[in-house]
This record gives C-alpha cells, sequence and structure tokens, in this order.
C-alpha cells in the first residue's frame, strides 16, 4: 500500500475509534489495539512529515464534545500524555526534559493512571459551580449537575484554607463491582453489556438524567489542582503539597502515590504492577511528573502533551478477538463449564488461546456463537474470561452453541444434582475427568501447595489407574523405593523430580488443618470457610462428627454449606482413619494472641461498598488490626465499618448502638 494511503487510513480509523469511544462510549477495539493504531500513525508522521495531514487526529487531544450539553472551553486545556512503555523510555523522557533545564534536579511523584473519564471541576469560593468533561483537551461538555451526584466531588470544600478560585482535575471511575452490578442488571432487561468500566463510567456520565448517574454511584479521584493567583505552598513540593491539600479539603487520597527519584518511579512501577490488580477499580498505569510547579512551568508543553510529566502503560489486561469454538470441561465436582477457544492475542504480557465463560447461562446471557468478536480481560484473574460481545456483533446470524447430551470426556449422563442450581454436571462417579481436577485442586497452591503436582504428571497419576482418591497419592511414602520408582517410570520424571515429589508430599502431612479441609474438595467450601471450620473443629475427627446443626452455628456457614460437609463426610465416613493410617496428622489452626493490637476485642462487621478497599481487603485488614469479622451484626457485634448503599446491617448496628466507622477511620487504626 502506497505510505500516503496507509497514513490516509490510519488517520481515518484513529478518527472513527476515537469517535466510538468518546462520544459514542461503543469502543469496538481495546485500549492496546487503538493505541498500536496511533502510535503507527504517529511514528509515520514523524519520518515523513511532509505527507502529514495538517489535519490529522494526532493534532487533537481526543474527540469532539457530544451536542446534548453546553460546551464551555477550558481556561487551561486538558492536555494529554505522553507514554511510555519500558524503563528505556522513561530515561529518555528524562533526558529529553533536562536538556531544557540541565541545572534542575529530577524529583517526581507518582501516582496510579486510574482508567475513567478525565473531569474538570470550578470551585469558587469553596463551592462547587462547574463541571466540564475534557472533551477534545481544548472544549469539554459542562456536566456539573451529574457531577454533584458523585459522593467523592465535594459540593463544598472542608476548612478555613480554602483559595477563591480553584480547578481540581481527575478521574470519573466505576468500581468494578459495581460494573459487574450493572452488567447484571442489563442482563434482565436485554440490554448489551458494558465492555469495561471505563467505558460505563463515561457513557454515565453523558446522560441526561442525573437521578440515574446517582444510581450509578460513580467514583472521583483528583490528580491535578490549580490555584487562583500564588501558589499555597512552595513550588518546589508543589505536587505532594497540593494532594495533601486536596485530600484535607474532603476529596479522596490516592491510594497509592511515591516520591523520589526516577529508580525510584522505576521500583514503584514494578511494586503497583500487581498491587493495583487488587483495588477496586481498573488503572492502567502510573503518572509520572516533576514536582517542583516552577520547574514545570519552565518546562511548558507542545501542542499536545506537557513536557514535566509522562504515562507509564502497563501491558493491556483487556483485548479483542475472535471465538473459533466454545468446549466443555469438567471440573472436580463434575460441572461442565464452557470454554471459548479464541484467536490468539496478548492481554497483559501473555498469549491467551482460551478463556472461560463460567456456564451455560453466562453463554446465554453474553448471546455467545462461534465467529463473534469479543472483549477478553485479564485482571486479576489467572484464566481470562470473556466480557462482553463487540457492539454490533449481536445481530449477526451465527449458529446458537449446543449444550452437550453426554459428558464430553467419559460419555457418561449430565444433569442437574440440585435444580435450584445453574450447573450441569457429569454425573458419573467414576468419570476420570473429575478426578484429574480434584487432584489439581488437591495440590494446588491454595489447597496443599505440593511442588511439582502440575497438570502433566496430574493427567499420569490418573492413566495409572492406581489412585481412586487424591489422598491416596500418600500411598506412595509407604514404601519410598517402591513410590521412587513408580514416579521416575512416569514420563518427564527423572529420579530427582520423584524424589522432590516425595519430599513435597511428606512435608504436606502436617500442613495447617484448613488446608486439608480445603484440599479434599468438599462441595461449596472454599479456602475462607475452611479456616472457619478448623478454628471451631481443631481435628478431622471432630469435623466429621460434627451435627448439621451445629455446623450452622459455625460464622459464615449457612444450610447449604453445612448440608455439603455431612454429605461429603457421609461419603466418606472412613477418611480421618485413612489419613491418620497414611501418617497424615493436620496442624491444628495456630491460637493467635491478639492483646495490644489496636482493634483487639472488637467484633466488626464490613457493609456498604467502601471507597477504595474490597470487602475482603477490609476485613483482612481488622483481622491484622487484632480484631474478630463476622459476617452478621447481631448483639455481639462491636464495630460496623460501613461504605455507600450499607442497607439493613447499617439500619440494624443504628437501633443496637454499635459504633459505626467509614474506610477513612479504619485505614487510620493501621498507622
Amino acid at each position: 500500500m502506497e505510505l500516503r494511503e496507509r497514513m490516509r487510513e490510519l488517520a481515518e480509523q484513529v478518527r472513527m475509534h476515537r469517535y466510538r469511544y468518546y462520544v459514542l462510549d461503543a469502543p469496538v477495539l481495546s485500549d492496546a489495539e487503538y493505541d498500536a493504531l496511533e502510535q503507527e500513525l504517529r511514528a509515520l508522521e514523524a519520518a515523513h512529515p511532509d505527507l502529514a495531514d495538517p489535519n490529522s487526529p494526532t493534532l487533537r487531544v481526543g474527540a469532539p464534545p457530544v451536542e446534548a450539553f453546553e460546551k464551555r472551553r477550558h481556561a487551561i486545556p486538558m492536555l494529554s500524555l505522553d507514554n511510555a512503555y519500558s524503563e528505556a523510555d522513561l530515561r529518555a523522557w528524562e533526558a529529553k526534559w533536562r536538556k531544557l533545564a540541565p541545572d534542575a534536579q529530577p524529583w517526581y511523584a507518582a501516582e496510579l493512571k486510574v482508567d475513567g473519564l478525565s473531569l474538570s471541576l470550578r470551585y469558587e469560593q469553596g463551592e462547587l459551580v462547574e463541571a466540564v468533561t475534557r472533551g477534545d483537551g481544548e472544549t469539554g461538555e459542562v456536566v456539573t449537575e451529574n457531577a454533584r451526584t458523585i459522593a467523592d466531588i465535594p459540593k463544598i470544600l472542608r476548612g478555613d484554607t480554602v483559595p477563591a478560585g480553584l480547578t481540581v482535575r481527575g478521574e470519573v471511575f466505576l468500581s468494578r463491582k459495581r460494573w459487574e452490578e450493572l452488567n447484571r442488571e442489563r442482563d434482565a432487561r436485554g440490554e448489551a453489556r458494558f465492555a469495561n468500566p471505563r467505558n460505563a463510567a463515561s457513557g454515565t456520565m453523558k446522560l441526561l438524567d442525573s437521578q440515574t448517574v446517582y444510581d450509578r454511584r460513580l467514583s472521583f479521584l483528583p490528580w491535578q489542582a490549580v490555584w487562583d493567583g500564588a501558589w499555597p505552598a512552595p513550588p518546589e513540593n508543589g505536587q505532594a503539597a497540593a494532594m495533601a491539600q486536596l485530600e484535607a479539603w474532603g476529596f479522596r487520597r490516592m491510594p497509592a502515590r511515591d516520591f523520589g527519584t526516577l529508580d525510584d518511579m522505576l521500583r514503584f512501577i514494578e511494586a503497583q504492577a500487581e498491587a493495583r490488580l487488587k483495588l477496586g477499580f481498573d488503572t492502567d498505569g502510573v503518572v509520572i511528573k516533576v514536582v517542583d510547579f516552577a520547574l514545570q512551568e519552565r518546562l511548558g508543553e507542545t501542542d499536545r502533551v506537557p513536557r514535566w510529566a509522562i504515562a507509564f502503560k502497563y501491558p493491556a489486561l483487556q483485548a479483542t478477538t475472535t471465538v473459533l469454538g466454545i468446549t466443555w470441561q469438567v471440573g472436580r465436582t463434575g460441572k461442565l463449564t464452557p470454554v471459548a477457544e479464541l484467536e490468539a492475542v496478548e492481554v497483559a504480557g501473555s498469549t491467551v488461546r482460551r478463556a472461560t465463560l463460567h456456564n451455560a447461562d453466562e453463554l446465554a446471557r453474553l448471546g455467545l456463537k462461534v465467529g463473534h468478536r469479543v472483549f477478553i480481560e485479564k485482571g486479576g484473574e489467572v484464566i481470562p474470561k470473556v466480557v462482553a460481545l463487540v457492539p454490533g456483533e449481536e445481530a449477526r446470524d451465527l449458529p446458537a452453541p449446543a449444550i452437550p447430551p453426554a459428558c464430553p470426556e467419559c460419555g457418561g449422563a449430565v444433569g442437574k444434582t440440585d435444580e435450584e442450581e445453574v450447573a450441569i454436571r457429569c454425573l458419573n462417579p467414576e468419570c476420570p475427568a473429575k478426578l484429574t481436577a480434584r487432584l489439581l485442586h488437591f495440590g494446588g497452591r491454595t489447597a496443599l501447595d505440593i511442588e511439582g503436582m502440575g497438570d502433566a504428571l496430574v493427567e499420569q497419576l490418573v492413566a495409572s489407574g492406581r489412585f481412586a482418591q487424591p489422598w491416596e497419592v500418600f500411598g506412595l511414602l509407604d514404601d519410598a523405593r517402591s513410590g521412587l520408582a513408580f514416579l521416575a517410570g512416569l514420563a518427564r520424571m527423572a529420579e530427582k523430580s520423584a524424589q522432590n515429589l516425595l519430599d513435597a508430599l511428606e512435608a504436606a502431612r502436617r500442613k495447617p488443618l484448613a488446608r486439608w479441609i480445603h484440599a479434599l474438595g468438599i462441595p461449596m467450601v472454599g479456602a475462607r470457610t475452611a479456616e472457619l471450620l478448623a478454628e471451631a473443629y481443631p481435628s478431622l475427627e471432630a469435623l466429621w462428627k460434627a451435627e448439621e446443626g451445629r455446623l450452622q452455628a459455625v460464622e459464615e456457614v449457612g444450610p447449604k454449606v453445612a448440608a455439603a460437609v455431612r454429605a461429603f463426610a457421609a461419603l466418606h465416613p472412613e477418611l480421618p482413619a485413612r489419613l491418620a493410617a497414611l501418617g497424615i496428622t493436620p496442624a491444628p489452626p495456630e491460637v493467635r494472641d491478639r492483646g495490644g493490637l489496636p482493634l483487639s476485642g472488637e467484633v466488626a462487621v464490613v457493609t456498604g461498598t467502601l471507597p477504595t478497599l474490597s470487602r475482603e481487603e477490609a476485613e483482612a485488614l481488622l483481622k491484622r488490626l487484632g480484631a474478630k469479622v463476622t459476617g452478621s451484626v447481631s448483639a455481639n457485634t462491636t464495630l460496623l465499618v460501613a461504605g455507600e448503599k450499607a442497607g439493613s446491617k447499617l439500619a440494624k448496628a443504628e437501633a443496637l448502638g454499635i459504633p459505626v466507622r467509614d474506610e477513612a477511620w479504619l485505614c487510620g487504626q493501621g498507622g
């Protein structure tokens, strides 16, 4: 293709995708795929400036404002940021700006880059008077009434040091939990899903009905403040002081940030690569800014980006690809799970060819068919998942996938073991796929964590016909020589690898009781429930003898879980004795001394949606601080940590006179 024609084609694609992303809020590409198009166009324009279109979309920051709202020109343009993808890119950026200020000492602020919609807030005499979207960077849409519905945006600033005029810029976003709730609501109404939280937040801010905006519960985090007149802090400490001051005035604090040299920034970037995935909202990178406001002003900006800031982008967690087929895999309880076989695509630094679809109902909700283009994401998940169809795909006439009439592994009958559940299961008790999945779970990281017990070995163990239950692998230790010979005779198992596995099995004999309970694969008993059962029953024998009614007295154990434990014990009545005969003596749970911790003696409950912590993170913090955490409010509860939409638990706590605290208070207890 002629170079000029390629540049023209790229420019048109960038314009179209920006329009779909910023105006229609219906992207058909992932962010990474769009970035690749724009980067190619920029590279060609830089290499061939004589062929560059003076109206190229690369000369604009975003997209034209939509027509439904009043327009407002930004007093200071809301510029975009250059992107960096490696340490080399960051060092090149630093070297470039230092040529303009060789006497300046590099000192930076780093903050997570929230994946949302940029918004500019105007305060006069401490009162919110206007909110404007980024728009094309020069002109945006006035969405003040919508902004007023966001709990994280103060309508009136706190304190006595509020300037006469203040502009606060930041990101509007949607928590992943709320995004999932909205998608379930849209499924029920037969509406297209939001592809990601960013898409949902952007679309919400452009609604004309502020009540709907309020109901969707958006959030906001600031990343810049501009005062009218003189700075209220020394300019060399500008960015740090500005963020601290915004927090004092009532804005939320960015959950992860740092200051220092470029080497410090690189360490922060590395540390946040995984830590950010545990947050309740999406981030796609880290923004690095020169701290000194005077130096920022000295460095200035191009017509598109500031020279004093750059965005480091992590590998994309979402991508689009094509569904090539749908297969079904059999889990440890016989559950048949549909899996999308995908055209290979890079997601979060690895090649993805398969994505889970959870169950047949999920398949139907998505309306997924072979041949569809879909959004997939990895996020904090080990296994990627399909989140939505690319807009427009639902209209394609493609054949619907069929539910298997028989088990795809053993050919046995399939059906539901409980009319209330969604899952379809293989009903053959001797299905080899069940044993394979149970063995993988048994030796997995969250269970007994037996090093070396991976897919290839487990498949051979099952194929040998020597084991009918996962715990029978410990029989290999009865006769070390015989066990070593058996393992060493398997494919890709040299004698050293075989001995390593025997050593790992030996070590697993004394693993904590909670891990053993989880490893057994009792239906509905995950790692958390296993911990609670181990605390209530210090041995497997005691658990096996527990009556169903007494089991329900254990924290977070309801009728279904209690029934599942009793059914499993009835199916394997001799298991405690069998494990003892195999030399297995699980270690009882440690009795933790909580005395001296800030919340020692407290019985706490977490409810509602917290600003930055997930419920699991809040409960873990409470435990670290010495509190006992329960799932329901009772007369024994001494503390309720509540967020938005707290509901009945908050009402009950208030009626009982139980102290109610927020996330800020909880985080403060940890120093």
